[in-house]
């Protein structure tokens, strides 16, 4: 194991108690699931193993739920012994770990000589030789889900902040209309009560960004609806002991004090320990206006690119994912990527030749 870890995972029975038997197949069952998760980092990943029997038929249900790092794999299956229905539902997660781990491989990257010495030196992990304590750990499939969340609930209110950021500098909303963590809030609760209704081509943090999307429309239209139907009675006013506030100064405020401000004091350079750990002030000041001028440039773009954008060197989804999110086909997003490469390479060039 790695740095003492494991794979944790919790067994929950229902209505029979598991003999010895299925709890040495249930272990031969993790061996091979351990083959294909060895490139997950262990505190991402979790199996809750749900086993229960019909009450009144001798009928055995074995349900598998597979938390990874940005995705939950699920799989349940039926069958008169509780043997057969184990391996029937771990066979077919299997093939949707398999299928998901094509997915995510970047060929370039596991070609560099590096990255694979790295993985050959790492220790392979395993999972725990026991299962969590009973009672501890996921006890149904919505626990589950709402580890996930809460793991990537960060990631998501970052998203929905930079949405807004950028609807409020266009001007289509006034700052504070619409609060980031309600909408963020509102797409967990979506999520915890149908999480049977993520589509099944999308991964379950790309339907979340997805829900994300629509919550932000909803609440910017209802916005905007609102903005056209009310009207205002009467302009603001600036009442007569507001007056000088209004023009900028402070009555109250010493003069000595408004002096500071205006000519703070001059400190000499010599006086001054530099540090090499800082960047030059010269290089700041470019990085600074090269990042406003990117900021300013992202502004003028159409909105499905401007999210293109950001869903592709921001959050790293894939130009197949971001057509997902966006309602577009792979041949469109590849075409809003293209483009805005363009547009980049344009404006780093006009402002190098400046």
């Amino acid at each position: 194991m790695q740095n003492g870890q494991a794979f944790s995972w919790n067994l929950v029975a229902k209505n029979f108690c598991a003999h010895e038997q299925l709890r040495g197949r249930l272990r031969q069952k993790l061996t091979k699931l351990e083959r294909h998760l060895q490139r997950f980092p262990a505190e991402a990943v979790h199996l809750h193993v749900a086993l229960e029997k019909h009450p009144k038929k001798e009928l055995f249900r074995a349900a598998l739920v597979l938390r990874v790092p940005s995705n939950l794999l699920r799989s349940e299956k039926r069958a008169a012994d509780p043997v057969p229905a184990l391996d029937l539902a771990t066979k077919s997660l299997l093939r949707q770990l398999s299928s998901f781990k094509s997915h995510l491989r970047r060929e370039p990257l596991w070609k560099r000589k590096q990255r694979r010495a790295e993985l050959h030196a790492a220790k392979a992990l395993r999972f725990a030789v026991l299962p969590m304590a009973n009672g501890t750990g996921p006890q149904n499939e919505s626990d589950v889900v709402r580890a996930l969340l809460e793991r990537n609930h960060a990631r998501l209110l970052r998203y929905v902040r930079r949405h807004l950021w950028h609807e409020m500098t266009l001007g289509r909303i006034p700052q504070g209309a619409i609060d980031a963590r309600a909408v963020a809030d509102e797409v967990t609760r979506q999520a915890l009560a149908e999480p049977e209704a993520k589509p099944v081509d999308l991964g379950f943090l790309l339907w979340l960004y997805l829900l994300a999307r629509q919550e932000l429309n909803r609440r910017c239209k209802a916005l905007q609806a609102r903005a056209r139907e009310t009207v205002p009675l009467e302009k603001p006013r600036v009442l007569p002991e507001d007056a000088e506030a209004a023009a900028g100064c402070e009555p109250e405020q010493p003069l000595d004090i408004l002096q500071q401000m205006l000519e703070p004091p001059v400190v000499e350079v010599e006086n001054l320990i530099p540090d090499a750990r800082t960047a030059p002030p010269d290089e700041v000041v470019a990085q600074k206006e090269l990042l406003e001028l990117m900021q300013q440039t992202a502004n003028t773009w159409p909105q499905p690119e401007r999210e293109a954008f950001e869903l592709y060197f921001v959050e790293g989804f894939e130009p197949d994912e971001i057509g997902m999110v966006l309602g577009l086909t792979s041949k469109a997003a590849n075409d809003l990527l293209t483009s805005m490469r363009g547009r980049l390479r344009d404006t780093l060039l006009a402002q190098s030749a400046v």
